[in-house]
């Protein structure tokens, strides 16, 4: 009889072998994209040990409390302004860091002026973290400096507290009110539910406070930067090269919910013959209004249109209308009005292009906690099933779904035409 330990034993051992496959592949890498995949399944691997290995009760309940109090104390730090008065090198007392932040030193630390140390840690060779006693948990963790490391700084941490936490927090409360079922609409969804207003759509509320505004579209701008460019090897677009030579007046590309437009020009730079001019970038109005003050020159010849895509697309017969992680922000049926709209302004041989991460069974981790994510704005991650379902229920087709080999194993481009 095959025990439940045979099987952790089995796993333990299929997980190393996965983890030394991924490390010499990590350790013989030379292009970007062949390191950074290796990255994701050394992670992947490590996970699974971790997880094999684990022993159940006070460990695992104990590692739940440190993580929620290097969440919470590294925030608390980043407000006080703490990471700027620490030396990359060398220490600083508790005492001494506790008067620049005008805070006791007990609170700050330990009692009796223990010297914060800096020093190396298996992340890089160049980057210094720095050793800190949590008063709150009571044991010693690891602080680093989210501008040494993290992409995301200065905004990274406050928009995790901002996106995640907050409406994590009031999540309960928010389905002991409307029940235990998913949001449908583009108000009364966690995320203003747990910033009091629940009757509002999520940006109406972003809008209302013009520093989180700032540090949600500086967040989101840097998560489009460390995210996989569609051109990844995810969608050959030397077809669309070819089409706007033989087509010159028409619109060859719009991007819908496009952001900053990172997307036209990164997919520019790998296909230069697609025109900058003859590409448009859809945003709300307060967004096509930072990007039009920034004065890219590149982006200066990209046509920019303030719309809302659950009501119109005033750009009519495009070749291609591509929407990049936007109807994972939604639920069913506002994904399908979305996608509805687009199909009606189609021309018979126009393209949509879907990227967007399709949900295995298990989902891997980073799909499964976006899925979360997603939740508290009323929307998901999708598998393939309901891919086709909102697809077809639009009135289209999926005829090709694509992946690239870079890190995000879950990320897709889903190429959508017409339903004849």
């Amino acid at each position: 009889m095959v025990t439940g330990e045979d099987i952790a034993k089995v796993e333990l051992k299929t997980a190393t072998d996965d983890l030394k496959t991924a490390v010499d592949a990590f350790l013989a890498g030379r292009e970007k994209e062949a390191i950074d995949a290796s990255q994701k399944r050394i992670i992947d691997a490590a996970e699974k040990i971790l997880l094999t290995v684990k022993p159940p009760g006070h460990w695992q309940w104990m590692e739940r409390v440190r993580q929620m109090g290097v969440i919470g104390v590294t925030h608390l730090f980043q407000e006080w302004g703490a990471f700027d008065h620490i030396p990359a090198e060398g220490t600083i007392s508790f005492g001494e860091l506790g008067q620049k932040l005008d805070a006791e030193t007990s609170l700050v630390g330990s009692s009796g002026g223990t010297a914060l140390h800096t020093h190396p840690t298996l992340v890089s060779s160049f980057v210094v973290t720095h050793m800190a006693w949590c008063t709150v948990c009571g044991m010693y963790y690891l602080l680093f400096d989210p501008k040494k490391i993290d992409p995301m700084a200065p905004h990274g941490i406050k928009n995790n507290w901002d996106n995640c936490l907050v409406p994590y927090f009031h999540m309960a409360d928010f389905f002991a009110k409307y029940g235990r079922k998913e949001p449908q609409a583009l108000n009364h969804i966690p995320a203003t539910f747990a910033r009091g207003h629940p009757d509002k759509p999520f940006f109406e509320v972003l809008a209302r406070d013009s520093a989180y505004f700032q540090r949600f579209s500086d967040g989101m701008a840097t998560i489009e930067g460390m995210s996989p460019a569609v051109t990844a090897g995810m969608h050959d677009f030397s077809w669309l090269v070819q089409k706007a030579e033989q087509e010159p007046d028409r619109t060859v590309f719009v991007d819908v919910g496009g952001g900053l437009g990172q997307c036209i020009l990164t997919i520019h730079q790998e296909f230069p013959g697609i025109p900058l001019d003859r590409c448009v970038l859809q945003e709300r109005p307060e967004i096509i209004q930072v990007v039009e003050a920034a004065a890219d020159p590149q982006m200066v010849r990209v046509q920019k249109v303030a719309m809302d895509f659950h009501v119109e697309q005033p750009n009519k017969g495009a070749m291609v209308y591509f929407i990049r992680r936007c109807l994972h922000n939604y639920s069913d049926t506002i994904a399908i009005n979305i996608l509805r709209v687009l199909a009606e302004a189609m021309a018979d041989d126009s393209k949509i292009l879907i990227q967007e991460d399709i949900k295995g069974a298990p989902p891997d981790t980073e799909t499964a906690v976006l899925d979360f994510l997603m939740l508290t704005y009323g929307g998901k991650e999708r598998t393939r099933q309901c891919w086709e379902d909102i697809v077809e229920r639009a009135g289209l087709s999926i005829v090709a779904v694509s992946g690239g080999d870079g890190p995000w194993h879950g990320l897709f481009v889903i190429e959508c035409v017409k339903k004849t």
